[in-house]
């Protein structure tokens, strides 16, 4: 059984969190502790909720293959938001022309749009809307492709905005590498040391780099969760499958080297990490992606290596 948002955590508004701001003195909004966020319904919403009348709306024309194109870009993300999906579909078709099918595509309830706002700034601070699959997309795309995963609509009512936060934050930087052109093969939640028992990382990137192919085993430091814990855990983990394998083993991906990618949305939340967890002791490589910095520099300096002093930024040469 494929268990894709297994170690999600439910997202918790009575956790005290302490605010790890960006060095602007922010707070990232994909990492807030106060973000909120509900499906919003479209005018005329007429859903789609059995795969005959789904399969039946492709194979009379009423959704076409560009149609079909946005709902297995967005099946294969999971979860979106407006601006990502424009980006992943340019090649195929220009970005007022997604934004218009998605619009579409809501009425029927192929996709369902989030509404997400942070408590008290709801009129000043309004970020692209996030989009998941909907009931009759789910199933239309179950249907055609049905060996691979996709998240069922109704599992985002338990998911929730923590989910949401989540998968848009990493789809971020899965998005950046597919424009880069180095993304050669991802999957979200794959097994790790052929058991699945063992923690698996959120997504993992085959990536092209200048030297050779790279394994990346990704994950997201969400600071409304006990973070600390959390890596503490999957770390210990696979420390362990290390030091039995000499590698971390990755179902259906090539043996290449691998790096644990640990996504954070600011440099204070990756010290934090660092002071807590001292990520220059694991035996295996350990690298921290900063998100503010791929905003604001892009790729090739988000990136952390730990040391016994503290994090060393990085210039990569993709």
């Amino acid at each position: 059984m494929d268990t894709v948002a297994q170690d999600l955590v439910p997202f918790d508004e009575t956790l005290e969190t302490y605010m790890y701001t960006s060095k602007k003195g922010d707070i990232p909004l994909w990492d807030h502790p106060f973000l909120k966020g509900s499906k919003v319904l479209p005018k005329n919403y007429h859903p789609i909720t059995n795969l005959e009348r789904a399969v039946e709306h492709f194979s009379r024309g009423l959704i076409d293959e560009k149609d079909f194109i946005i709902l297995k870009v967005l099946g294969d993300a999971i979860c979106a938001n407006e601006n990502q999906l424009r980006r992943y579909l340019e090649p195929k078709m220009s970005p007022s022309q997604t934004s218009l099918r998605l619009d579409r595509l809501r009425r029927n309830g192929f996709v369902e749009r989030w509404k997400v706002r942070i408590r008290e700034q709801e009129d000043t601070v309004k970020p692209p809307a996030p989009y998941t699959l909907g009931m009759a997309g789910f199933k239309l795309m179950k249907h055609y492709y049905n060996s691979e995963f996709f998240m069922d609509a109704n599992r985002w009512d338990s998911l929730g905005i923590g989910g949401i936060k989540r998968y848009v934050s990493v789809n971020e930087l899965r998005c950046t590498m597919v424009e880069m052109k180095i993304l050669k093969q991802w999957k979200w939640n794959p097994f790790i040391g052929n058991h699945n028992k063992n923690h698996r990382p959120l997504g993992v990137a085959n990536v092209d780099t200048p030297y050779g192919s790279v394994n990346f085993l990704i994950d997201r430091v969400q600071s409304s969760q006990n973070f600390i814990g959390y890596f503490r855990e999957r770390l210990y983990n696979w420390r362990k499958l290390y030091e039995r394998y000499g590698e971390l083993p990755i179902s259906e991906f090539p043996n290449h080297p691998s790096y644990v990618i640990i996504f954070a949305s600011t440099l204070s939340v990756a010290n934090q990490l660092q002071k807590e967890l001292m990520l220059d002791t694991y035996p295996f490589n350990i690298w921290v992606c900063v998100e503010e910095d791929l905003l604001e520099t892009g790729f090739n300096t988000s990136f952390y290596f730990p040391t016994s002093e503290k994090l060393k930024q990085m210039q990569l040469e993709f």
